[in-house]
C-alpha cells in the first residue's frame, strides 16, 4: 500500500541569477511511501531532512499521522547536514548555514506576515502619507511591479512576461500567508560562515566546534571567522593541500567530539586522480583518522560513516551496501543490499535512515556494480531496525529527486517549519534573551 506524499514550495534564493522561468520552473517533487512510515514519524515525534544537490533543495519530510508532507527550501548545492536538539546545520556551494530552533516564534508564524510598509521594524523611505496603496500591501521589495514593462514587446513577449509575473506575485504572496497551524517547530537563518567552494561534503559538530570535509583540498578543517577554513588533518598520502580533488575525501564521522573515520574513493596523489582511474573501480577506503589508518580497503565509492553504539556504520554505496566495521574485532558485514546508491544516514534508537540515490551516467559512478544487481534504483530514503535487522519502511521519489547526499533526523518535532535566509519573515521574527545591564554602567 502507498501514499502520496504532498508537497509544497518555499522560498526561493538567488532569484538574481535566473531567469523567471527557470525560477519557477515547477519540478516534480512528488513520492510514493510505505503505509506505516507516515504514523511511524508522528509517534516517535521526528521528522526527516535530506538534501538533494542535483535538485537544489533542502527538504523536510513531515507527518500528520496519516499522511506525509514534503517542504522543500531552495538552496545552491546543498550537501552535508549536522542535527542537534537545537538547530540544524548546513552546508552548500559557498557557505555553511546555521538554523536555529525557535519554537516561539510559532505564534508569530501561524499569523499572516504584514506588508512591509505597515512593519514598524522596516525603515520608512517615503512618509507615511505617501505610501503605497493598499492595494499592493502584499508586494515585497524583490516583487516586479506591472507597470515595469519594458518597451517593444511582441504580443507573445508581453504574454509570457505577464504570465511570470502573476506567477511570482502568487509566489511571494504565499511566502506572507500563515504557516501549516500543525506546524510543531520553527528553525530560523541565525548564521552563516563563507567558505569558497570547497566542495564541502559532510559536516558534524563536535569539541572544537563545527568540522567539515573538505574535498577540494583532501582535508577535514574547521571554521573561524577570519578564513575560509582552518585545515586540521589530511590522508597522509596527499602531498599537498591543494584544491585538486585528488583521492575524493567525501565521509567523515567524529567519535568521542573528534575525528574518527573517514571515507575516500582512493589514495591518489594527483589532481581528480579518483575520476581519471577508471580502470581501478574498487580503491575506496574507510580510515581510522586517530589511528592514521586504512581499516577497510577495496570499497566501491564509500559515503557516509557514521560511528553509533560503538561500530562504525557507512555505505558501500557503488554496491548499494549499508556496512558496518566493528572496531573492537576489527571486521565488517554487509548489513543490507538496497536498489539504490546508498549515501547519506542517520539513527533514532534502533532504526537507521539512509538515504538512496539512482544510479547516474558519467565519470562518478563509472559503471557501478549496482546497476548490473538491479533493473531499477531509486531514489529515497529506507528505514532499517538495526535489532532485527529488518526493513521497517521507505520513500521514493517519482518525480525529478534523483540523487539525495545526506540525511538528518528532527528530533521533537513532527512538522516543522524553516524560516531561510531569504523569506521575508527573518525581517521582524526575533529572538533574544533578557535584558543584560551593563557591569559599569546603569539603564
Amino acid at each position: 500500500m502507498t501514499t502520496k506524499a504532498a508537497t509544497e514550495q518555499a522560498t526561493e534564493p538567488q532569484a538574481s541569477e535566473q531567469t523567471l522561468a527557470q525560477l519557477y520552473a515547477e519540478l516534480d517533487f512528488s513520492c510514493d511511501n510505505s503505509a506505516n512510515i507516515p504514523p511511524l514519524l508522528k509517534q516517535l515525534n521526528i521528522s526527516l531532512a535530506f538534501t538533494s544537490y542535483q535538485a537544489g533543495r533542502l527538504m523536510l519530510v513531515r507527518s500528520d499521522g496519516e499522511q506525509l508532507n514534503l517542504n522543500f527550501k531552495n538552496f545552491p548545492r546543498p550537501m552535508g547536514l549536522a542535527a542537534t536538539e537545537h538547530s540544524l546545520t548546513l552546508g552548500t556551494f559557498t557557505e555553511v548555514l546555521m538554523f536555529q530552533r525557535e519554537d516561539g516564534l510559532l505564534a508569530q508564524m501561524k499569523q499572516p506576515l504584514q506588508p512591509i510598509e505597515q512593519d514598524v521594524t522596516a525603515p520608512r523611505i517615503k512618509p507615511k502619507e505617501q505610501a503605497q496603496p493598499a492595494a499592493n500591501a502584499q508586494s515585497s521589495p524583490q516583487e516586479p511591479e506591472a507597470n515595469e514593462d519594458p518597451p517593444q514587446l511582441t504580443p507573445e513577449q508581453q504574454a509570457r512576461r505577464d504570465k511570470e509575473i502573476a506567477r511570482r506575485k502568487a509566489y511571494f504572496a504565499e511566502l506572507y500567508a500563515p504557516v501549516d497551524d500543525k506546524t510543531d517547530a520553527c528553525f530560523i537563518s541565525r548564521s552563516a560562515h563563507y567558505t569558497g567552494m570547497i566542495n564541502i561534503h559532510d559536516i558534524a559538530w563536535g569539541n572544537e566546534g563545527l568540522w567539515a570535509v573538505n574535498s577540494s583540498f583532501s582535508c577535514l578543517c574547521t571554521l573561524e571567522p577570519d578564513y575560509s577554513f582552518v585545515p586540521r588533518w589530511k590522508p597522509w598520502f596527499i602531498s599537498a593541500l591543494e584544491p585538486e580533488d585528488r583521492c575524493h575525501l567525501n565521509g567523515m564521522t567524529l567519535k568521542d567530539g573528534e575525528p574518527g573515520y573517514v571515507t575516500t574513493f582512493s589514495q591518489y596523489d594527483t589532481m581528480a586522480g579518483w575520476r581519471e582511474h577508471n580502470e581501478n573501480r574498487n580503491t575506496g577506503t574507510l580510515i581510522d583518522v586517530q589511528q592514521n589508518r586504512i581499516v577497510v580497503p577495496g570499497l566501491m565509492m564509500p559515503h557516509s560513516p557514521r560511528y553509533y553504539q560503538g561500530k562504525v556504520y557507512f555505505c558501500n554505496s557503488g554496491e548499494g551496501q549499508l556496512c558496518c566495521y566493528n572496531p573492537q574485532t576489527e571486521q565488517m558485514q554487509v548489513v543490507a543490499e538496497l536498489p539504490g546508491f546508498t549515501r547519506g544516514m542517520d539513527f533514532y534508537g534502533p532504526l537507521l535512515f539512509v538515504g538512496l540515490s539512482k544510479v547516474r551516467q558519467g565519470d562518478v559512478t563509472r559503471q557501478a556494480p549496482l546497476a548490473e544487481k538491479y533493473s531499477e534504483t531509486y531514489s529515497g530514503i529506507w528505514v532499517w531496525n538495526l535489532e532485527t535487522n529488518t526493513e521497517v519502511g521507505w520513500l521514493k521519489f517519482s518525480g525529478n529527486v534523483d540523487q539525495i547526499y545526506d540525511v538528518a533526523v528532527l528530533p521533537g518535532c513532527s512538522y516543522p517549519e524553516f524560516i531561510e535566509p531569504e523569506h521575508p519573515r527573518l525581517r521582524n521574527h526575533f529572538c533574544f534573551p533578557e535584558l543584560q545591564p551593563m557591569v559599569n554602567g546603569a539603564i
